[in-house]
């Protein structure tokens, strides 16, 4: 048996490795016999992360990003075995594969402009060879053309499978775009179960980062390429950034630990760029500290979850506070931000702090107002987090058990 991960963009970005590192464990806990291979844009940097999950990684050479005109040409001219290259080795993998899984998280929306065309790309492919698709815990959509809706569609309606970690997608593929109930099905986000670091490493790692016990600490994770994503000024950005760190620092008295969590080699995407900058326009406060080692996703998590409060700009760092039962506000610029904590938290949430569009968050007074808040109710919030994290978990691991459905 042997099924193929796609929709990975690389492991530098710890969101996608903690997506990846439960999903490897999920299958192989129910499907111990299973040989998984996983498609990558940076299969030489994932295998360091990987490594101890005995996975095949191969390099993502079928998917593409096609122009418009390649794009209609694809309308018109179906798909064949011909159009994969028999030197191919993703494409042979497509080929021998009993199953196919997309996964990537929030891949297959217009946030990421026309990315969404290269991720359909190997979905295509194994449908036209008969291999099953099925979509693993997405955020998906709302398409912002016609175009890009019908190419989503097309694939998604000949696939078993579609599981959508929020309420918001699974109402937008059930009743906007009209896919049946019996094809899609609400869970949550597979980094829910991914495992954070031991206590002892995780206090180690504290330490050689010069944390002060018996200080609060606050987790901060500043995005890169969240000016680009959502539009918005990249110096305003950091000139806000700045105002609440010293507020923090002045009204809090708390330290503050930045993590990086996408390190990419793209400057625009490599959170520690903005890191930098921040810690500059601080004049290195040494009340300001940057997890900047090349770190898993799980020791970023258990840093994280040695907060007393985190302040997310990229979702899966917020989910590490998450579900670590730590008090999050989360910065979003997309449909999975507001989905995300309303299922978990409920909706009052959008409106109690816990989430602050960008937008609003480039008001220096409204983003200060949002952590003020969050701070005086961390305690509330961590209590309501410790009463419903079982359950998410629970459906987090139901996205395996239908999975696992198809091999038997």
């Amino acid at each position: 048996m042997e099924a193929i991960i796609t929709g990975i963009t690389g492991l530098r970005n710890r969101g996608v490795e903690a997506i990846v590192a439960p999903t490897i464990e999920q299958l192989h806990q129910r499907l111990p016999n299973l040989h998984i291979n996983i498609l990558t844009k940076t299969p030489d940097y994932d295998a360091i992360r990987l490594q101890k999950y005995h996975v095949n990684l191969i390099s993502d050479d079928v998917s593409s990003n096609p122009g418009g005109r390649l794009r209609q040409l694809y309308k018109k001219l179906p798909l064949s075995r011909s159009t994969v290259s028999q030197s191919s080795i993703a494409g042979r993998s497509l080929r021998n594969a009993s199953i196919v899984i997309a996964s990537g998280g929030d891949v297959f929306s217009s946030d990421y402009g026309k990315g969404l065309y290269r991720h359909l790309r190997p979905l295509e492919i194994a449908l036209e060879m008969g291999v099953p698709v099925v979509f693993l815990a997405q955020s998906i959509g709302p398409f912002k053309t016609d175009e890009a809706t019908e190419a989503w569609v097309k694939v998604a309606k000949r696939s078993k499978l579609i599981t959508v970690r929020e309420r918001i997608s699974y109402d937008y593929l059930t009743n906007k775009l009209g896919l049946s109930t019996d094809l899609v099905k609400q869970t949550t986000d597979p980094a829910f179960l991914l495992d954070p670091s031991p206590p002892p490493q995780v206090q180690n790692l504290l330490k050689s980062y010069g944390i002060v016990e018996g200080t609060p600490l606050i987790g901060l994770s500043v995005s890169q390429g969240i000016s680009r994503y959502s539009e918005c000024d990249a110096r305003q950005h950091l000139k806000v950034l700045h105002q609440v760190v010293q507020k923090i620092l002045d009204e809090l008295k708390a330290q503050i630990l930045i993590v990086p969590h996408v390190q990419d080699n793209n400057v625009s995407n490599d959170d520690r760029v903005l890191a930098t900058q921040l810690l500059e326009s601080l004049d290195f406060d040494p009340r300001v500290h940057l997890a900047g080692a090349d770190h898993s996703a799980s020791e970023f998590k258990g840093l994280l979850g040695a907060c007393d409060l985190v302040i997310a700009e990229r979702m899966h760092a917020a989910i590490a506070g998450l579900s670590s039962g730590v008090c999050t506000v989360a910065v979003g610029y997309s449909i999975k931000a507001e989905g995300i904590l309303s299922d978990l938290l409920g909706t009052k949430s959008t409106h109690n702090g816990l989430l602050i569009s960008i937008q609003q968050f480039l008001d220096a007074d409204q983003a200060w107002l949002s952590i003020q808040d969050s701070w005086k109710r961390r305690q509330e919030v961590e209590s309501q987090l410790k009463q419903v994290l079982p359950q998410v978990k629970n459906n987090s691991e139901s996205n395996f058990d239908m999975i696992s459905n198809f091999f038997e």
